[in-house]
């Protein structure tokens, strides 16, 4: 379940329970899309260029129900800084973290955190090309005690 917020009144938001449908897509707008098309197949994410009807092409990949997609980006920047207003934090598991770790250095990607051991297994945080942090996690992996 989810809030849904349904106004305010008297300066008080509204809220009321609604069950939460799925996520549709997560898209990224990059300075460079094939950079960080690049990154994000480093962590195995199998991207493919494809356009839909007469809309700009891009590269995208399903993630089960979800559409990721890299879309060059209309004004080149960076994202914001890591934990601010308008930051996001995309995390993704893979099979070795290891190899997906050995694969983001071969790029040159920054790592914000080192591989460290979680509840769920370990992950590590590593810089995309436009600045975003993302988290990449392998479920059993180093497990803590």
């Amino acid at each position: 379940m989810a809030w849904l917020m349904t106004g305010r009144q008297h300066g008080v938001a509204n809220a009321i329970m609604r069950p939460m449908t799925e996520i549709a897509s997560l898209v990224l707008f990059a300075t460079n899309a094939q950079n960080t098309a690049d990154f994000y197949r480093a962590i195995g994410l199998d991207l493919a260029e494809e356009s839909h009807d007469e809309g700009p092409g891009h590269l995208a990949v399903e993630l089960g129900l979800v559409h990721f997609a890299i879309y060059e980006a209309a004004i080149p920047g960076r994202a914001p800084e890591r934990r601010s207003s308008g930051d996001t934090f995309p995390g993704f598991y893979v099979e070795s973290l290891d190899e997906a770790t050995k694969a983001l250095r071969s790029l040159g990607a920054p790592l914000i955190r080192e591989h460290e051991a979680m509840p769920w297994g370990c992950r590590i945080i590593v810089q995309d090309p436009d600045g975003r942090a993302v988290e990449v996690n392998q479920k059993e992996h180093c497990l803590t005690s």
